[in-house]
């Protein structure tokens, strides 16, 4: 399918760009990341009295805390990111069935467990920055809040994988050896999350996608 022949790609992009920078690491890093992060997801859901489709698309600017581990060499770095639950914002409306009573409907999602394993590429030297090019591949929990008072099922959840692309620069920082910044601009888009209510007919489908700004402070050893 789609998404498998997309998750290949992810694996030779990433594993070409992990052999180039895997050589010579020759440092740990560990640190946090404050990640300011637009997310956007849109929606569609089939409702189950009419058959008919609701589509919707919902942003919401959040700030997450990361923590990373990393291996660093000459050409670049190597390493694992972790954020424990992320929201995705949520959405309500007011539907009347064909009994003709009424209830509200409100959408909500997370991600939780969010694991990146990325690698970045150094390009270039600025002004005593390292400028670089950095690329991953994101596993998470997409798990479903929704609310229904007519007393519907919730949508069960659903692990996707999406990949990451982005530009930094990094440098050391003067107020104690070790101690570096990372700062930088990344895109990242999921698999598709698809499921259907256990108890009825609805049935929905919905992409997201994340552009962040990340800084992120470490301690090299």
């Amino acid at each position: 399918g789609k998404e498998i022949n997309m998750r290949k790609i992810y694996v030779i992009v990433f594993a070409s760009l992990l052999t180039f920078t895997a050589k010579s690491f020759a440092e740990v890093g560990m640190g946090i990341t404050a990640n300011y992060a637009m997310t956007s997801t849109s929606g569609t859901e089939t409702l189950r009295d009419s058959n008919k489709l609701s589509t919707t698309t919902h942003d919401e600017d959040v700030i997450i805390p990361e923590v990373f581990i990393e291996f660093i060499g000459d050409r670049g770095a190597f390493g694992l990111s972790y954020v424990p639950v992320t929201e995705l914002g949520s959405k309500s409306r007011t539907d009347t069935n064909t009994e003709g009573s009424s209830g509200t409907y409100e959408g909500k999602a997370e991600i939780s467990d969010h694991v990146t394993v990325y690698a970045d590429w150094n390009l270039s030297e600025y002004m005593g920055s390292t400028i670089y090019a950095t690329g991953g591949i994101s596993r998470a929990t997409i798990v479903s809040l929704e609310s229904i008072s007519t007393g519907g099922s919730n949508y069960g959840d659903e692990n996707v994988f999406g990949y990451t692309v982005g530009l930094g620069a990094k440098g050391d920082l003067p107020y104690r050896d070790g101690l570096y910044y990372k700062a930088s601009v990344n895109y990242t888009e999921y698999d598709s999350y698809e499921d259907s209510a256990s108890d009825n007919n609805n049935k929905i489908t919905a992409d997201t996608e994340v552009t962040s700004f990340k800084g992120s402070i470490g301690y090299k050893f």
